[in-house]
């Protein structure tokens, strides 16, 4: 039988392996060449011969590559032959033997989440073309100490990395920006130079020179380096010896703990527990790596030992909690509990679970549970008495908020690392949970005592379980991502006025070129994006740096002219320029259903406002507004925006000519080795040294929240789209909102020019909706909040006066009856409810302007008549008593019912005839009152007297009677008696003679009477003279 023909290697690949097995570290390999695939055989033989085992190795590769893979049927076809003699072990089937006797998992780019949690002793990544940030953290990640992480490519040199084009670029162009730059390419090349357990390879495993910092020898570790990893071991293992006299389960579950922090976690916990009294919340966040599941699980273990009967856990998917009820058990174990005979294991039949273990039943001495549910499951937590919450921060912060009850918590969260998933965790619920603690937050070395009452303790893993301390790897993907940002922030014992601040333009040429003192500037940049967003991954990095249409500026302090270092950057602003589509294009893509990437707030006001002529308008959209978080609150960012602001309107042109961008090359010597670029522009440029793009707008699109929103539209936005569903992360409803270049800040009137008047009718359309949908999908929104995103759009709303024929279809006149009993308090607030909702749609319509109401007013109003919400919702939400709530109330409708009133009454009047005839005007007399009255007895005593004379030969005393006598002739009378009835009526069968009005007027002047002359005293005068 032949063997295979022995192949040289560099001894430094040699001693590179060997250094990380004793020191439990990990190593990079690049190999370059067309035969690169086969190197790996080479490698995993080394690895195995210093592991003294044989690791197996996770193959990573772009969906639809040719990996070197064989099926089974001639893996075993081979092995048959192997043992039975036809075939030799040869250099020809060397490697297919390799792939025999290796365990070897594919796993394509797209689906490398299914190997998180995993480990391997050797990652392999082919097509580099195909893997983003994102992957290669995943995959780096699942490599234990001692392993190594190969890269292979057919490329023959380093700098063809630099122009190659990345299976991501396709989403990062846009149709106006279509050419992108791979400047994350050039920095990953230059990066290797950084690890210091790297090497560059060309197919025969010789060392290439290319990067002249991993040109030196290798030494093999000293004795002080290894003295130096034996510390932690020696650390662990006294803490373990001290606890060996201690009461159970203390020894027996800190012996199951791989580092000393993940011990004194789980010290914590048990601490926690047995503190009866106490209703704490022990927080974990470390980075990926660092045993937080495993903590969780041995102290469920021992919760279980001391007598906790109901346990919730809840992850994002029960598939997370693997490792978590591996440690349960092993806790289990540890104390003496067997499976089947004290407790039993439950899988879910679930097939998306994928037989995931979601119960386990402890029966030892009476019946205990530990029981998975779902996030949103927080209403089964009444009788619960420990919850623990794996990944928090990977769940939707919402569902976390309403999971914090009143029994214990233990949640972990990942606070840096491949997806960063840990800001939006530490940003506000454990800000929340803070100001709301009664004692002072503890790390896990603190000895301070628990207080009694709700308490949060705050534990960080900084030790890595899988590889050791100080893994150069680690340090490598670390500075590469800027995965540790959050620790990078600078502190100025300075706090500059924010007007005296100015913006500057950061050249990403610059400040991607690798060199020492940019990349010091990057991670401080990099650090405030990560503080200020909810959720980051390395990814963003990646747009950042190869994104056309991105740009960046920072706000810095005035800078002397004494300055030697780069000024504290204060605060970031990240944009990205859209639109420019033309409009057939946009008609084309919106006709087949595409949408194309990019070009985000374009497409969705087009979509949402079905006018493509929306993305032919050029735009700038802030892409994140960043402060630092030692000055938050002071100005500085409205500053950064009204600055930029200012930039886009062409207030800092100059009539200085722009100097043309210097050609940016690679240092070269006679080696032509890699080294960072040499380029003649500054890293940061003042705003009048550049000239600005010409846009029509400024967007932004965000999680709307109270602070938010306010902080926008103080600095002039106005919303133009809410979703209706919320975001799954955090809870909140994205909000697109615009201000078109030209309209000043609404703080003021706004006047709105010429050109931009396409915003008028997207924002009339998108308050109509908006009212609407207070109702339905957006009924959770806060009602002040609401409010504020109504009262945006006052510049943009004309006023136009509701008339009664259109009222009266929403609020007819009964309906102003209950209104008016309900104004005077004659009757309850539940007789208008109804009416309400009209009543706020036309107000906040702008279709009543004679009514103004205060902001409590037409908070009370909005909530109520919009969102449909009780008054014991309101009570909480604005926390105002019941009296003054119902009397805002009561007062607000009394300005509805003046103002509805008075609309009715000019309808009305309308229809009343109008006066033909006029009264005529009369003069006062010139005798007194005493006069006139002796004049009128005197008068009086004369008629009398007339009368008298006139009626002595009458009827007497009753005078004439003839006038009352009944009509009808003797037949009606007859017809009348024969009818039998009480009362007898006979027609009249004449008229009443009406009287004309000189008749009328001689009847009320009496007889005629003998003229009496006048007193000479004074002369008799009409009462009234009538006035022509």
């Amino acid at each position: 039988m032949s063997t295979t023909s022995t192949q040289s290697v560099d001894l430094r690949l040699k001693t590179l392996i060997e250094n990380g097995s004793q020191l439990n570290h990990r190593s990079l390999f690049v190999v370059l060449g067309p035969n690169s695939s086969e190197q790996v055989m080479v490698i995993h033989h080394l690895v195995s011969k210093t592991l003294k085992d044989r690791p197996s190795i996770l193959w990573c590769h772009k969906k639809g590559s040719d990996v070197p893979r064989q099926s089974r049927k001639q893996l075993k076809k081979l092995e048959k032959n192997l043992k039975s003699g036809k075939v030799d072990i040869s250099s020809e089937n060397a490697f297919h033997l390799f792939l025999l006797a290796t365990p070897i998992k594919y796993c394509s780019y797209s689906d490398t989440r299914a190997v998180l949690g995993s480990t391997y002793g050797m990652c392999v990544l082919q097509d580099i073309e195909g893997f983003t940030p994102n992957v290669l953290c995943r995959v780096i990640e699942t490599v234990r100490g001692g392993g190594v992480v190969v890269i292979i490519s057919k490329e023959k040199s380093l700098r063809q990395f630099f122009c190659l084009e990345m299976d991501v670029h396709s989403k990062l162009k846009t149709h106006s920006h279509p050419a992108v730059t791979p400047l994350f390419n050039e920095r990953f090349v230059l990066s290797l130079g950084w690890c210091k357990s790297c090497l560059i390879l060309d197919d025969k495993l010789q060392v290439m020179k290319e990067l002249p910092s991993l040109n030196s020898d290798i030494h093999p570790v000293t004795r002080s380096k290894l003295e130096e990893q034996e510390v932690a071991k020696r650390r662990l293992q006294e803490l373990q010896t001290s606890l060996e006299d201690g009461e159970k389960p203390l020894p027996q579950l800190v012996a199951c703990c791989k580092t000393v922090d993940q011990a004194k976690s789980v010290l914590k916990m048990i601490d926690v527990i047995t503190d009866k009294g106490l209703r704490g919340t022990v927080s974990i966040t470390a980075g990926r790596g660092r045993g937080k599941s495993a903590a969780l699980g041995l102290s469920v273990a021992a919760a279980v030992h001391f007598g906790l009967n109901n346990i919730f856990v809840t992850s994002p998917t029960p598939e997370n909690l693997g490792t978590f009820f591996e440690f349960i058990f092993k806790g289990f174990d540890a104390l003496e509990y067997k499976e089947n005979h004290d407790y039993v294991i439950i899988q879910s039949t679930n097939v998306e679970f994928n037989e995931a273990i979601v119960r386990v039943n402890v029966f030892r001495e009476y019946r205990q549970t530990i029981q998975y549910i779902e996030p949103s499951d927080a209403k089964l937590l009444n009788q619960a008495e420990l919850l623990v919450i794996d990944e928090a921060a990977a769940i939707p912060l919402p569902y976390v908020k309403a999971l914090m009850g009143s029994c214990t918590v233990f949640m972990s969260s990942t606070i840096n690392g491949y997806e960063g998933t840990g800001r939006s965790l530490s940003l506000k619920l454990l800000n929340q949970l803070r100001l709301q603690s009664t004692s002072l937050p503890e790390n896990i070395t603190s000895d301070a005592s628990i207080s009694s009452g709700p308490t949060l303790h705050e534990v960080t893993l900084h030790e890595s379980i899988r590889y050791g301390n100080g893994d150069p790897v680690e340090k490598w993907l670390d500075q590469l991502l800027c995965l540790d940002a959050t620790s990078s922030h600078t502190y100025s014992s300075t706090c500059p006025p924010p007007h005296n601040c100015l913006l500057y333009y950061v050249n990403r040429d610059v400040l991607l070129s690798g060199h020492e003192e940019s990349e010091e500037f990057l991670l401080q940049v990099i650090s405030l994006l990560v503080a200020s967003h909810y959720r980051n991954s390395p990814d963003d990095l990646q747009v950042l740096s190869d994104a056309p249409a991105h740009h960046l500026f920072v706000l810095l302090s005035p800078v002397g002219p004494g300055l030697t270092s780069l000024p504290t950057v204060l605060a970031v602003i990240q944009v990205c320029l859209e639109g420019g589509i033309n409009k057939k294009v946009a008609d084309a893509c919106k006709s087949r259903g595409d949408r194309p990437s990019g070009d985000l707030v374009p497409w969705c006001l087009a979509t949402q406002f079905l006018d493509t002529s929306v993305t032919e308008l050029l735009g700038v959209r802030i892409v994140r507004v960043a402060t630092h978080p030692d000055y938050q609150s002071m100005g500085y960012g409205s500053r950064a925006i009204s600055l930029l602001w200012d930039y886009y309107n062409g207030k800092h042109l100059t009539l200085d000519d722009e100097e043309s961008p210097a050609p940016a090359n690679l240092e070269t010597d006679q080696q032509d080795f890699i080294v960072p670029r040499r380029n003649e522009k500054p890293l940061l440029s003042k705003l009048g040294e550049r000239t600005p793009e010409e846009v029509d707008y400024l967007s932004v699109s965000y999680g709307i929240t109270q602070q938010l929103f306010k902080f926008w539209k103080r600095a002039g936005f106005i919303p133009l789209y809410i979703s209706q569903v919320a975001n799954k992360i955090t809870g909140e409803h994205n909000c697109v909102m615009v201000r078109p270049i030209g309209v000043e800040n609404q703080a003021t009137a706004v006047s709105i020019p010429d050109h931009v008047e396409w915003v008028i009718k997207p924002a009339q359309e998108f308050l109509r909706r908006f009212i609407t949908l207070l109702a339905a999908s957006l009924r959770d929104l806060p009602p002040m909040l609401a409010l504020s995103v109504i009262q945006s759009h006052d510049g943009y709303i004309k006023h136009r006066d509701i008339e009664w024929n259109e009222l009266q279809l929403m609020i007819n006149g009964h309906d102003l009856q209950r209104i008016e009993k309900y104004a005077k308090n004659l009757a309850d607030r539940n007789l208008i409810m109804d009416i309400l909702h009209h009543m706020a749609f036309i107000f906040f319509m702008k279709r009543l302007p004679a009514v103004q109401l205060s902001l409590v007013q037409a908070g009370i109003l909005l909530g109520l008549g919009l969102q449909m919400k009780t008054v014991d919702d309101m009570l909480k939400l604005m926390e105002l008593p019941v009296e003054s709530l119902l009397g805002q109330l009561n007062r607000a409708v009394r300005r509805f019912l003046k103002a509805m009133n008075e609309i009715q009454e000019v309808a009305l009047a309308r229809y009343l005839p109008s006066a033909t005839t006029t009264v005529a005007e009369f003069t006062p007399v010139d005798i007194t009152l005493a006069t006139d009255l002796d004049e009128a007895a005197k008068d009086f005593e004369e008629d009398a007297k007339r009368k008298r004379k006139h009626d002595k030969k009458g009827p007497g005393l009753l005078g004439d009677l003839s006038k009352y006598a009944v009509q009808g002739d003797e037949a009606t009378w007859v017809e009348a008696l024969q009818k039998k009835q009480d009362v007898v009526t006979i027609k009249n069968p004449t008229k009443p003679q009406r009287l004309s009005a000189a008749a009328l007027e001689r009847e009320l002047a009496g007889p005629p009477t003998k003229k009496i002359k006048p007193s000479h005293k004074s002369k008799k005068k009409n009462k009234y003279k009538p006035v022509n």
